[in-house]
């Protein structure tokens, strides 16, 4: 399962939005995803992947596969 997927199973978790209906592509603001929301979107991926999120996320992450992208670059840090 790819991170993207991964993620898409975590939102469902966590707002209870179906995986299906979730575009990689399309901006969160688009899923009336605001700064809070998406902070504890992030704050969840911590918990889940045990990865420490960099702050500037929140002002640089506009949609699912640029966090994906981010997650994929921290994860391969942490087992470098």
């Amino acid at each position: 399962m790819d991170t993207i997927e991964k993620l898409k199973r975590l939102i469902h978790q966590e707002y209870d939005i179906e995986p299906s209906t979730i575009d990689a592509d399309q901006p969160f603001a688009s899923y009336n995803v605001d700064s809070l929301t998406l902070a504890e979107l992030l704050f969840a991926i911590e918990d889940n992947f045990h990865v420490v999120v960099p702050d500037e996320a929140l002002a640089t992450v506009t949609n699912l596969r640029e966090l994906a992208s981010m997650l994929d670059a921290l994860l391969a840090a942490k087992s470098a």
